[in-house]
């Protein structure tokens, strides 16, 4: 009696279970579908693309023969500042993703580059922008290990990037000094 009770209430669970589960599924079919995605990530994904559009105009810019072909450079800087000025707040703040200061001063030299109207640009200044390209390249290439697949900043590698950022910053400088 026992055996057959058993047996009945496992071949119940069964037929149970075969038609709860198609329901299940197509309820879940038909239902809203809402992705998941951390708005960090995505918005990191956005600076890197920025961060790149500037590598590839900075190296335009250091074959530019006068100033007036630094004007791409210039809106690449401000729309690369932009993005990681907002991931810097997304990320928690500057205690766990470096400002960039370099893009600050490299969009001054450029201004200060540009002041003075459309001319040709000197020896000495492609030289620089070759220099500041170079310096920015190094940065890129960190910046693009910054974050983490589940959206953590590296700590590792925001010191490297900090410290390529102090040594673009500080050359700039004194460029701008002189």
């Amino acid at each position: 009696m026992r055996r057959k009770l058993t047996r009945k209430a496992i071949l119940y669970s069964i037929v149970i279970f075969l038609i709860i589960w198609p329901i299940y599924q197509l309820v879940q079919m038909i239902g809203p579908h809402k992705e998941e995605h951390d708005a960090t990530h995505l918005l990191y994904q956005v600076s890197l693309f920025q961060m790149e559009l500037l590598k590839s105009y900075l190296e335009e810019a250091s074959k530019s023969k006068s100033t007036d072909e630094l004007d791409a450079s210039e809106l690449a800087l401000y729309s690369a500042g932009f993005a990681h000025e907002r991931l810097v707040l997304a990320a928690g703040g500057s205690e766990f993703l470096t400002p960039l200061s370099s893009i600050t001063q490299l969009s001054q030299y450029l201004q200060r580059l540009q002041v003075g109207g459309e001319r040709a640009l000197k020896p000495e200044e492609q030289q620089i922008l070759k220099e500041a390209a170079t310096q920015y390249k190094s940065m890129y290439d960190i910046y693009e290990k910054i974050m983490a697949s589940n959206g953590d900043i590296v700590t590792s590698q925001n010191d490297k990037l900090a410290k390529l950022d102090t040594d673009l910053t500080t050359f700039l400088r004194k460029k701008l000094l002189q």
